[in-house]
């Protein structure tokens, strides 16, 4: 029985150190956990600070954008109205133009021109018969190029403010995936006391290994026990009963296994909440760069350059409008002007026939004048004539030599002669009325 006991007491002491060996192995990784769960309770709050300041950065360049989105849609705005100002006046200028090139002027007036110009001058006007070929529309069509150009110029700076806008929001969509990448765990509280968690079900597992262990010295406490009575009292021997100690020895083999189990949980455990920190660790630094990458974007960055910009092109628009108005204001000068010249002429045919008629009426009264002067001379003449016949013979003609002078003769003569006004005919001067008559009841 002797050698039985030493063998148990060996194997105990065996198993013993088995078991001590396990428990210290489990309160390693205890510890190497509880350092872990400290590191995430520190980084925690940072990250939290972090990521919540990279929402606040992304917030403030989004407010940019929708600043820039605003006067992107009010240039674009612009570009439309001044787009349709345009097409009204060139569409007003279109239809002056067709009603110019609709009025032929009248043949007798182009007759008398031509009666008056010079052949160079003559050659030239020679083709004209309406009231469009004697304008020109190369100021119209600068102009209209011109303000085109102008408009061309702020479509121009609205792509560049548009580009604004997409650039920011590129950048907001990188940076949402690399924060979506980088947040491989959550950062609410219920994530970071699951580490906490982990940790207690390896507190569990090494309070249940201690009393496993405290078992494994309690048979080992007790072989000793026995084997020191064995030796220490001969006549004692017979009575000394080890099979519960026999039976002890047999589950030493499971409650190892189950010493190694439960280190393997701790083992597993430790390792998730290694995992977990290093995790962690990661967020931290994907959450810098990205942090970072928002600083280097705004200060004295591409968010600088932005606002440069937009701040460039509003000047730029303020300019181009200003031109912009400017020709319109000589377009609808232009159109205006050009309205009151097809008006003109048909006061032009009335101006024409009231002087016509006004000649008429000057050379009745001429000859009505040229009659009466006429019929004055002819009687004073014959007044004369009977003067001297009843007593002109008697006196000598050297006593009143002018007494025979014949009477004064008057001429009516026109101080410069006019040009011959046109023949115009009655269909023109109508036509001319019925427009001045419709024009201002309109």
């Amino acid at each position: 029985m002797e050698q039985e006991l030493i063998e148990l007491l060996l194997a105990s002491k065996k198993a013993l150190s088995t078991g001590q060996s396990i428990c210290a192995q489990a309160n390693t990784y205890l510890q190497t956990s509880e350092g872990h769960v400290e590191t995430i309770a520190k980084i925690h709050p940072k990250l939290l600070f972090v990521d919540n300041h990279i929402l606040v950065q992304c917030k403030i360049l989004e407010g940019v954008r929708d600043y820039v989105n605003v006067k992107t849609e009010s240039c674009q705005n612009k570009i439309k109205d001044r787009e349709a100002h345009l097409q009204t006046l060139t569409i007003e200028l279109t239809q002056i133009f067709n009603h110019l090139k609709k009025c032929m002027v009248d043949k007798d007036i182009l007759r008398v021109n031509r009666e008056i110009q010079g052949p160079s001058e003559a050659d030239e006007t020679q083709q004209y018969t309406c009231l469009f070929d004697y304008i020109s529309d190369q100021d119209i069509i600068d102009l209209q190029r011109q303000a085109d150009d102008e408009i061309g110029e702020i479509e121009t700076v609205s792509n560049v403010m548009q580009n604004q806008s997409k650039l920011i929001s590129t950048f907001l969509a990188d940076i949402a995936r690399a924060r979506k990448a980088a947040l491989s765990v959550p950062l609410d509280e219920e994530t970071v006391a699951y580490s906490s968690e982990r940790i207690q079900i390896q507190e569990d597992e090494i309070s249940n290994m201690a009393e496993i262990l405290t078992s494994l010295t309690n048979h080992y406490d007790q072989l000793g026990e026995a084997t020191r009575l064995y030796q220490s009292d001969p006549d004692g021997r017979n009575q000394l009963d080890i099979t519960v100690l026999e039976d002890d020895h047999e589950h030493i083999p499971n409650i190892l296994e189950d010493l190694r189990h439960s280190l393997d949980i701790v083992e597993s455990v430790s390792q998730e909440i290694q995992d977990r920190t290093q995790v962690y660790l990661h967020v931290r630094d994907e959450l810098i760069k990205i942090l970072n990458q928002l600083e280097y974007f705004g200060i004295g960055g591409q968010a600088d350059g932005i606002l440069e910009k937009m701040q460039d092109a509003e000047v730029e628009i303020k300019e181009r409008e200003y031109n912009l108005d400017e020709f319109f204001k000589q377009l609808a000068y232009l159109a205006q002007w050009y309205r009151c010249y097809a008006s003109s002429y048909n006061y032009l045919l009335l101006e024409i026939e009231r002087r016509r008629k006004s000649e008429e009426r000057q050379e009745v009264l001429r000859r009505e004048i040229v009659e009466k002067i006429e019929d004055a001379y002819n009687d004073e003449l014959q007044e004369r004539r009977s003067w001297s016949a009843q007593h002109g013979q008697y006196l000598p003609e050297v006593l009143c030599t002018f007494i025979n002078d014949a009477p004064s003769i008057l001429r009516v003569e026109v101080e410069r002669d006019s040009t011959r006004l046109p023949e115009l005919s009655p269909e023109n001067v109508q036509k001319a009325l019925a427009e001045i008559h419709n024009s201002s009841h309109e």
